[in-house]
């Protein structure tokens, strides 16, 4: 390995893996508390040390084996090892063996990790501290026998330790803030969070208590939940050995709510609530194993935590109905982040959930009978569509409606409303003379498509003899597959939609939506998005705009290169790379900022799901500007989204105190909005500028985060700009 390539691997993984492994133990992933910790482990400074160099230690392995790269860089593999090394480090005197056999505890800690891991993936469990607690269990039963091995007095002579760094004046003031007098709850809360690694200083307690606020006020929260609940319910039962004047075993508590609260579960008022209930079960485990552990001479630690939140997720997976209590989908390692994010995508990404089925039409027409409709749409057929075209008089006819000719909709052409394979064709029926009905065949003349496995779509009362298709076609959408007629039971022309779970012809209808259509209010056309239309509304497909859909129509192993300035003049090139990962998700990747934006583009709109990675990357600027991108024609009318609230900066006091209360309700919003300006007011036109806001509700209070703008010429994105404060961007697109 070259000395760029260890430098480069030092940056993507290792310098990362050996911060993140002090904040993974809180489930977080920032800087702020793991410095704080990493400080903290110091104060009794052989232990400090002994955890640096198991973390250091089990990364290096881990990295040199060739373990996943993700898991190594959060920290997931080493975390346990700096667990362990803390606790020999408090334990045992340091020397030869002591260190001979701390790489030798790395090394089993991460074989333990892994294997639990690989065991405990198939059911999507995490293994926690477990490693730790039995790697701890294989060094201090056999330690007697090691007899170069001491027992330690730092940690009970700790300000010894604080004398020889600062002297008396330092031993004078941690001795004043060790000895404050604080509550007697307070106390117990801050000392319950030192022992997490192995101390019983009020110091530590304090500086963890603000890093950790500072890095997630859902967890901080949860901490004191959790600390409350175990001291009340160890008031409530009078179980001394599951007090919390034992400091050791506080964090079982605390661990559990914040776990349960706000890291494995979206939090919300039913995680806080478990969070609560889990703390009884908690202390019996506790309590349990300290008895039988006991015979051994063995610490219990954060066993009882470990073994409570595995038990209650699987508990969770095994639901039918998941709509409580959400398992966090997608993890962000940040209570808020998991929170805002679920609760934004949930709703503007819902259309994943759904294969794209669009109207089966051209031009406009209303809907003459709808979902649960007066006349045929009852009970296994009650959510199917019928469609027609009216005249401005409100009429479906012109002259004196008598022949099927007379109406507007007859012979028009009928769609493919998405991909797909002809699976059902009839077509030997004539059509009724007005007024009459075929109550032997009843869907008369139709087409059933196949568009996804359980997933079909018919189009009934077509005119004989107009097919354009046959059975075993494929088909795309938007080709012509047949003319709208008059058979079946059916005494005027109309369009019969529905979806369905089967290829049989008038199957039981299923609720499912239309993509993208356009609903025509007050000469306004108004887009919905995986919407039902309602009876007696207007509504149009989507006209796909070239110039937009060629623009971002972003494939993979294609590469997309940008010039840029920044706000302090400075000139730099950022280069994207378009790839799909094993879920077949596409998405751009910048190697220089190691920054990853996922997105799809549908055919008629093109968004971005998720960023991950540098938010001062060109990506992330470009990631904010085209959030979201209409690619159909249409009036030069603005469309909304909804953005997650953690991509705001400013006012930092009222977006901590939102954090407090969002799993109980949402104050803040923030929306996107963007708006096509086309040149010389042409639809189609060669240039097209998007101008996009993103503007935050706070409160009530409305304030605009950033504006940009894009332009598209040539089927590309040739520029952009992105304003937000005194970050000003000016990108440019370069021919590769």
């Amino acid at each position: 390995m070259t000395i760029r390539q260890s430098i480069k691997d030092f940056k993507e993984t290792i310098g990362p893996a050996i911060l993140n492994s002090y904040s993974a133990i809180f489930f977080l992933k920032n800087r702020v508390l793991a410095t704080v910790i990493l400080a903290v482990s110091f104060f009794n400074f052989f232990a400090g040390l002994s955890g640096i160099i198991a973390v250091i230690t089990t990364v290096l392995f881990a990295n040199t084996m060739g373990f996943d790269k993700f898991q190594i860089r959060n920290g997931y593999l080493s975390f346990n090892a700096l667990l362990v090394g803390i606790g020999m480090g408090t334990f045992f005197d340091p020397g030869f063996v002591f260190f001979s056999l701390l790489l030798l505890a790395s090394l089993t800690t991460l074989i333990i990790s892994v294997t639990m891991g690989g065991w405990l993936y198939k059911y999507g469990l995490p293994f926690l501290s477990i490693p730790f607690v039995i790697t701890f269990w294989f060094i201090t039963l056999p330690a007697s026998q090691f007899t170069n091995l001491g027992l330690t007095q730092h940690s009970i002579f700790w300000i010894n330790e604080v004398y020889a760094v600062g002297g008396n004046s330092l031993v004078e003031l941690f001795q004043k803030i060790d000895n404050l007098p604080i509550h007697n709850m307070l106390n117990i809360y801050l000392r319950s969070i030192s022992s997490i690694f192995f101390q019983d200083n009020l110091i530590a307690g304090v500086l963890l208590a603000i890093a950790l606020l500072i890095s997630s006020r859902i967890a901080f929260s949860l901490s004191i939940i959790g600390f409350v609940s175990a001291y009340l319910f160890a008031k409530f039962t009078g179980s001394a050995a599951a007090s919390l004047t034992y400091y050791n075993i506080g964090a079982n508590y605390m661990m559990t709510a914040i776990a349960v609260g706000g890291f494995f579960t979206i939090p919300s008022k039913q995680s806080y609530l478990w969070s609560i209930l889990l703390v009884p079960l908690t202390s019996l485990i506790l309590l349990f194993l300290s008895q039988l552990a006991g015979f051994a001479h063995l610490p219990v630690f954060s066993l009882p935590f470990s073994i409570v939140v595995i038990l209650f997720i699987y508990f969770l997976k095994l639901r039918v109905n998941a709509s409580k209590l959400i398992l966090t989908p997608i993890q962000f390692n940040s209570p808020e982040v998991n929170l805002y994010s679920y609760q934004n995508n949930k709703e503007r990404l819902s259309n994943l959930l759904y294969f794209p089925i669009h109207l089966p039409f051209w031009g406009e027409w209303t809907v003459s009978q709808g979902h649960d409709g007066m006349h045929t749409h009852k009970g296994d057929w009650g959510k199917a569509f019928d469609f027609m075209i009216y005249d401005q008089e409100n009429k479906t006819y012109k002259s004196q409606g008598l022949k099927c000719e007379d109406y507007y909709c007859y012979n028009k052409p009928v769609l493919a409303p998405a991909d797909g394979v002809v699976e059902e064709v009839v077509n030997h029926l004539y059509d009724n003379e007005i007024g009459a009905i075929d109550t032997i065949n009843n869907w008369g003349n139709a087409i059933i498509i196949r568009h996804a496995n359980g997933l079909y779509t018919q189009m009934a009362h077509l005119k004989r003899d107009t097919f354009k298709v046959k059975i075993g076609d494929f088909v795309k959408r938007g080709d012509v597959i047949a003319h709208c007629g008059n058979s079946g039971r059916s005494p005027i022309p109309h369009l019969h939609f529905q979806v369905q779970t089967t290829a049989v012809l008038g199957a039981r209808t299923i609720d499912y939506p239309f993509a993208y259509y356009f609903e025509k209010k007050q000469e306004q056309h108004e887009l919905q998005q995986f919407s039902k239309p309602l009876e007696g509304e207007l509504v149009s497909g989507l006209i796909t705009n070239k110039l937009l859909y060629s623009a971002f129509d972003i494939n993979p192993n294609s590469v997309l290169k940008y010039h840029y300035e920044n706000e302090r003049g400075e000139q730099k090139t950022e280069e994207w790379e378009a790839f799909t990962d094993a879920y077949n998700s596409k998405y751009l990747y910048c190697k220089s900022t190691n920054s990853s934006a996922f997105y799809v583009n549908d055919g008629s709109m093109f968004y971005f799901t998720s960023y991950y990675g540098d938010e001062k990357s060109l990506l992330y600027y470009f990631y904010l500007s085209a959030f979201k991108v209409f690619l159909g024609d249409s009036d030069p009318i603005e469309r909304n989204d909804s953005v997650s609230i953690n991509i705001l900066r400013g006012n930092k006091i009222a977006i901590w105190l939102h954090d407090f209360m969002a799993p109980l309700q949402i104050f803040i919003k923030v929306q996107h909005t963007i708006q096509p300006n086309y040149q010389e007011k042409l639809i189609n036109t060669d240039s097209i500028v998007l101008k996009s806001t993103i503007q935050s509700s706070i409160f009530g209070r409305k304030n605009i985060e950033s504006e940009s703008s894009s332009t598209i010429q040539e089927n590309k994105i040739q520029s952009f700009t992105y304003q937000s404060g005194k970050t000003k961007i000016k990108a440019k697109w370069l021919n590769i």
